[in-house]
């Protein structure tokens, strides 16, 4: 088996941003200026229109102004409106800006010999840290999640050959903190209980986190049992992740390597 171990990059944007107000979490959804001066421009032209034609049918000046007035909001309102909708529909479910997932559909990669990534947490000079060995095919995605928990003061051990990786926690149980299982990388949502059943033979009191897709997530929400297991639905925000290792709350490795 070969081992290699490489400093994770942490090129994510900084935290900084949000105290800024430029989340880089969230969505921007605010309009340009652009945008808006040509809407109120295109309001004024329409209003103008409706107050002409109101003017020239009812020979009454307050219901022209009444008609164009409302005829000018209701035309903004639909052109925000419009443009809000438009971008929903065209943002990712779950976007991260620099810190988002590509949308690679994770395969099941098998490597020989297996390959084997570690990340060493962030924070140096930890006495004990929490060991997380994360089973899922070595792509973007996945580093990018072994990343996160490095920045989380986890060490990460991420192996693209899931057979290996159970067989190394079982026999050493006490090395490992927490699991993490990409669902998609042992054969989907049906092998998950087979499976889940064979790791707890063996890794009773180590925590399992499962990475799903959105559609499998509700049925495993019933198929998984909730003591010690949780499923994260692909792709997810940083912070659900941390929120997962923390209701988890895994215990620190009980050897130094």
């Amino acid at each position: 088996m070969i081992k290699k171990d490489i400093k994770p990059r942490f090129d994510a944007t900084p935290d900084f941003g949000a105290a800024k107000g430029n989340d880089p979490l969230r969505i921007n959804t605010r309009a340009k200026p652009g945008f808006a001066i040509t809407t109120i421009l295109l309001s004024l032209g329409v209003a103008t229109v409706v107050f002409a034609t109101t003017v020239f049918i009812l020979p009454s000046l307050w219901w022209a102004v009444l008609a164009a007035y409302a005829t000018q909001v209701s035309f903004i309102l639909v052109m925000f409106g419009a443009y809000y909708m438009r971008n929903a529909a065209q943002a990712p479910q779950s976007p991260y800006d620099a810190e988002r997932w590509d949308g690679i559909n994770d395969r099941l990669i098998d490597t020989e010999p297996p390959v084997w990534l570690s990340y060493q947490p962030k924070m140096e000079g930890l006495n004990r840290v929490r060991r997380v060995a994360v089973s899922a095919a070595s792509d973007r995605n996945s580093r990018k999640c072994c990343e996160w928990l490095a920045e989380y003061d986890c060490e990460v051990h991420l192996c693209s050959d899931h057979d290996t990786l159970i067989g190394d926690l079982i026999a050493r149980p006490e090395r490992w903190s927490l699991l993490v299982l990409d669902v998609d990388h042992i054969g989907g949502s049906d092998a998950v209980p087979r499976e889940l059943e064979y790791i707890r033979s063996g890794l009773a009191q180590v925590p399992v986190i499962l990475m799903s897709s959105r559609a499998a997530k509700a049925r495993l929400d019933v198929l998984v049992p909730r003591k010690q297991n949780m499923v994260l639905a692909k792709p997810f925000f940083r912070k659900c992740l941390f929120s997962a290792v923390e209701r988890l709350n895994p215990s620190t490795a009980q050897d130094g390597h």
